[in-house]
C-alpha cells in the first residue's frame, strides 16, 4: 500500500509585501521621532527651570545671610559711572559668592578671593562646569577662552546671567538707569524692589551663540559663573563687525538701552537680536527667567518690549500687567 504524504509549501514574503512592511515602519518612525524629541526637550526645560529655582534658592539664602544680594561683580578703586575700562580686579561675579549656597562650599573655599580671579591659582580652580549654571538645551562647550589684552583664560560655561536692567553694561557697569538686581558692586537688598518681587526679573538664560537675526552673522555669547575679567572684549553682535562689549557681559544681561557712544538703541525682547548682552535660549518660543520671589516663569520672545524692560528694572514704578 502507498502512502499518501502532503508536503507544505512554506511560504516567505514577496518582495513586494517586504517593501510595504518597510514603508510601514518608516511612517511609523517618522510619526513618532518627533514626539520622542519634543519628549526629550521637555524634560530639559523642566531641568532648566529647576536649575533657576536652584539659583534663587541660593541667592535668597545669601541674602539672609548677608543681608544684602550678591554684587553683579567686585571691582576695586572704581566710581559708580565709571566705564568697564577702569576695572583692575577682582572680577568675581555673582555666581561665584553664591557657591556656598549652591552647595559648592568646597570649590569656593578653594578659590582665594583676596587675589584676582586672572590669578593661576584661581583660574584653574575654576574650571568646573556646575550643572546647576548648565541649561541641558544648550549645544555649546563646556569652556571658551577670552583674552583681556595680553593673556588667554579659559573660563566654565554658565547659561545664566544676572538682571543689569536698563543700559550700557560695558559704558556704564555700576550705573544702570533704571537698575535691575546685579550690577558692578551692588548691594541692592529686598526692600529696594519697589516694583514687587513677582513683578521684577532676577536672572535668565542667555545662549552660547546667538543666531536669531537673518542677515547678522552669528555671534559666540558665551556666559560664566566665574568672574568678569577686566579688559576682556568681545564683538558686540551688531550689524557694525567693529563694535565690541567689554567683560561685564560675561555675566549680566540688559533689558534695553538708549543709544550712545556710537551705538544704536537696542529695545529687544529675548531671542530678537544677536546683541551679546542679551538674552537667549534654545528652547522654542522663548527664555526662562527666574524671578525675584524664587519663581520661574517663561517669557515668550513676542511679548511687548516694554512689559520685558519694566519686568527687569526693579524700582520703576511703572504696571506690568499680564505677560
Amino acid at each position: 500500500m502507498q502512502n499518501k504524504t502532503t508536503s507544505a509549501r512554506l511560504r516567505g514574503f514577496t518582495l513586494i509585501e517586504l517593501l510595504v512592511v518597510i514603508a510601514i515602519i518608516a511612517v511609523l518612525v517618522a510619526l513618532l521621532l518627533p514626539a520622542v524629541q519634543q519628549a526629550r526637550e521637555a524634560a530639559r526645560r523642566s531641568q532648566c527651570k529647576n536649575n533657576l529655582k536652584q539659583l534663587g534658592l541660593a541667592i535668597h539664602n545669601y541674602h539672609d545671610t548677608h543681608r544684602v544680594f550678591p554684587p553683579g561683580y567686585i571691582s576695586r578703586n572704581v566710581n559708580t559711572n565709571d566705564p568697564a575700562s577702569s576695572d583692575t580686579g577682582p572680577g568675581f561675579s555673582w555666581g561665584t559668592m553664591i557657591l556656598p549656597f549652591a552647595d559648592q562650599a568646597p570649590l569656593y573655599n578653594q578659590l582665594d578671593l583676596n587675589l584676582n580671579a586672572t590669578t593661576a591659582t584661581n583660574i584653574n580652580i575654576a574650571q568646573a562646569t556646575l550643572a546647576v549654571f548648565t541649561c541641558p538645551s544648550d549645544p555649546g562647550p563646556d569652556r571658551f577662552t577670552v583674552n583681556d589684552g595680553s593673556d588667554d583664560y579659559e573660563l566654565p560655561k554658565a547659561n545664566y546671567v544676572g538682571i543689569y536692567g536698563y543700559g550700557s553694561v560695558s559704558m556704564r557697569p555700576g550705573a544702570p538707569d533704571p537698575a535691575g538686581l546685579f550690577y558692578r558692586n551692588s548691594r541692592v537688598r529686598m526692600a529696594d524692589i519697589i516694583d514687587g518681587t513677582s513683578n521684577v526679573l532676577m536672572v535668565g538664560e542667555c545662549a552660547s551663540n546667538h543666531d536669531f537675526v537673518n542677515g547678522m552673522p552669528d555671534i559666540s555669547a558665551n556666559s560664566t559663573w566665574y568672574a568678569a575679567i577686566p579688559g576682556a572684549m568681545r564683538p558686540a553682535g551688531m550689524m557694525n563687525p567693529t563694535m565690541m562689549e567689554a567683560h561685564p557681559s560675561l555675566i549680566l544681561g540688559h533689558v534695553g538701552q538708549a543709544a550712545m557712544g556710537g551705538m544704536m538703541q537696542m529695545h529687544h525682547t529675548p531671542n530678537t537680536t544677536n546683541h551679546i548682552v542679551n538674552f537667549s535660549s534654545r528652547h522654542t518660543g522663548g527664555v526662562q527667567f527666574l524671578l525675584s520671589d524664587g519663581s520661574v516663569h517663561f517669557l515668550s520672545e513676542n511679548v511687548d518690549y516694554n512689559t520685558f524692560r519694566f519686568l527687569g528694572q526693579r524700582a520703576d514704578g511703572n504696571v506690568v500687567g499680564e505677560w
